[in-house]
């Protein structure tokens, strides 16, 4: 009843108008550290939300580059030769692909073996042979796959070796891992051909298993000794194997084929 009253009275009259301002101003600290804490939880809360979702977001782009930045260099390749009229290419149809970006969990610490482990495997359609990019550059190719994981051989491993030409004079070598960081030895250079430092050789395509027209590295020195019949040259890779944290698979439609052919020529 008094406080009824007290409401009445004060609907009225507003005479505890006075009373109640006072009661808020000594009250407002006590209100505002009772909802402190919530405050806090629900900002913090925001927070991780937001960051979550700026993680998720930041994934996404970093495929979508590592994705455009193959498919750029695939399709400057084509114009290239385009321009050179290229008649093969007119015979040959063109070959799709499919990336997909993938987390590097460890490295070898053999220092004669230049490897790494990365989070994709066969259930994620891995398989033996399968081209590894990083950016626009080549990077290996898949050595051993297991379910949930797989081994790539880096560029620079000894037992590496991949057909390349010379963008300026369209020379073909053999680039192949020199077992150090960075470095790749190009094989079968005459002695007498046109090649110095600073040339950039790209992957010529022969064999069908690496995509043609993608850097793989820069000429660093040519030594020759007279008598003999080819230079020795040592280059650097375009990418660099020391700082790379992810790569990108590259799944072309027509790799089945590609790997059945060398078997189907060894059958009599």
């Amino acid at each position: 009843m008094l406080s009824i009253a007290m409401i009445l009275m004060d609907y009225r009259e507003s005479s505890l108008a006075p009373i109640r301002t006072s009661l808020n101003i000594i009250l407002h600290p006590l209100q505002v550290a009772v909802d402190f804490p919530f405050r806090v939880a629900t900002s913090v809360s925001d927070f991780f939300k937001n960051h979550s979702e700026m993680m998720a977001q930041n994934k996404k782009l970093e495929t979508l580059v590592g994705i455009y930045a193959a498919r750029d260099q695939k399709y400057r390749s084509i114009a290239e030769e385009n321009i050179r009229f290229r008649k093969q290419l007119n015979a040959t149809p063109a070959v799709q692909e499919r990336f997909m970006l993938a987390e590097i969990l460890s490295v070898s610490n053999d220092q004669y073996r230049k490897t790494i482990r990365i989070n994709k495997g066969s259930k994620d359609g891995v398989y033996l042979k399968q081209v590894v990019l990083a950016g626009n550059g080549i990077y290996g190719q898949v050595f051993s796959v297991s379910p949930s994981s797989s081994i790539v051989l880096q560029l620079t491993d000894s037992r590496h070796a991949i057909p390349v030409r010379n963008m300026r004079t369209g020379l073909g070598a053999i680039a192949v891992g020199s077992g150090n960081t960075n470095q790749l030895e190009l094989k079968n250079v005459e002695a007498n051909v046109d090649i110095k430092s600073g040339d950039t050789f790209v992957s010529s395509g022969l064999g069908q298993l690496f995509p043609a027209d993608f850097p793989v590295a820069s000429v660093a020195t040519v030594a020759y000794n007279p008598g003999d019949s080819f230079m020795r040259v040592n280059a650097r890779t375009m990418v660099d194997f020391s700082k790379s944290r992810e790569v990108l698979l590259i799944w072309r439609f027509n790799h089945k084929t590609v790997l059945e052919e060398p078997e189907a020529e060894e059958q009599p």
